[in-house]
């Protein structure tokens, strides 16, 4: 069975209550987008039913999309998707901010996310794994789940992580990637016109999770391609201790992590100068049960980087400052 660790971080100054936002679309976006600054993307549309009734199930006609400045015009997006609703047709909302106005194509995403998402679908999502922050009912059956992120990530891993939120969940797999869009809250579902469904939300309690907590939480894809961690296949590289590694690299360990896998720990990553902020959390370095070594940092330009990348790159840098230190003394 998935072992689930649970433990999140209360965000500081927000309000415990949020029941008063449970029809304002703003309320949304400023959970799942938090301070980031992009294009917001709406889309709306007609059952296409609605004028040609031999149309298929859920065809939709008319379509209708715009790009926001976000945060500065997100009330004015919200006012916009609710009037939509008014006049009888579905409204929806890129799941991401995207770089530039007027395209919701994946390769216009902005690089890095604050938030997960999932549609849940005809699937259900455990309630052993890690909650949502925030909810969204699309009708009595249907939900879209979000989870906030104590820090930005890069897309290409929030993708990955909500392929496995799907998976796990029985959920909608499409909808894992970029470009997706959900429903929005306060306004309409009329996929089963003649019934309409408000679609309603809540935001729970204000609670955010840390990346590395759901990475560890989330039960990894069934293709071993995909889990960068797996020790399911054995390795039969050189024995190299990641302590003695770290020490002779002149690696600098924040803290040891506890990790049902192995050994893992807090390290500043070697590439720092380029986090945005300069910022020294979010990078760890463990060594799995079976001796293999793996380097891991949730910061956008770290994207990619590997134990390969990890190990030349601490090499390379000690080698400099040896070399510094030499020089020091040849002079001093």
């Amino acid at each position: 069975m998935w072992q689930v660790r649970i433990s999140a971080v209360m965000v500081s100054g927000s309000p415990s209550s949020r029941s008063h936002q449970l029809f304002q679309p703003e309320a949304l976006f400023g959970h799942i987008f938090g301070e980031d600054t992009g294009f917001l993307v709406t889309f709306t549309a007609h059952q296409a039913r609605f004028r040609r009734p031999d149309a298929r199930h859920n065809e939709l006609a008319d379509t209708r999309q715009r790009s926001w400045s976000y945060p500065v015009e997100v009330e004015r997006a919200a006012k916009y998707l609710i009037a939509q609703a008014q006049e009888g047709r579905d409204a929806y909302f890129g799941v991401h901010l995207f770089r530039a106005s007027g395209s919701r194509l994946a390769t216009n995403a902005a690089a890095t996310v604050r938030s997960l998402w999932l549609d849940e679908d005809e699937g259900a999502y455990p309630e052993i794994g890690p909650q949502p922050t925030a909810v969204v009912a699309s009708s009595a059956k249907r939900r879209h789940l979000y989870w906030r992120l104590t820090q930005a990530v890069a897309v290409e891993w929030a993708v990955t992580m909500n392929r496995r939120l799907a998976m796990w969940a029985g959920g909608d797999c499409g909808k894992a990637g970029l470009a997706s869009v959900l429903r929005v809250p306060g306004t309409r579902n009329y996929k089963r016109h003649p019934q309409v469904d408000l679609v309603t939300m809540e935001i729970r309690d204000a609670r955010v999770w840390e990346p590395e907590v759901l990475e560890q939480a989330i039960p990894p894809l069934p293709e071993a391609s995909t889990n960068k961690r797996s020790d399911k296949k054995p390795y039969d590289g050189p024995r190299l201790e990641l302590l003695d590694f770290l020490e002779d690299a002149a690696v600098e360990v924040v803290a040891e992590v506890p990790d049902e896998l192995g050994v893992k720990l807090a390290v500043i990553c070697p590439w720092v100068g380029e986090h945005s902020g300069g910022d020294l959390t979010g990078t760890y370095a463990g060594q799995l049960a079976n001796g293999a070594l793996w380097f891991h940092c949730h910061h956008a330009h770290c994207f990619g980087r590997r134990w390969p990348e990890f190990r030349r790159r601490v090499r390379r840098l000690n080698k400099k400052r040896q070399w510094i230190g030499q020089g020091e003394d040849d002079w001093g």
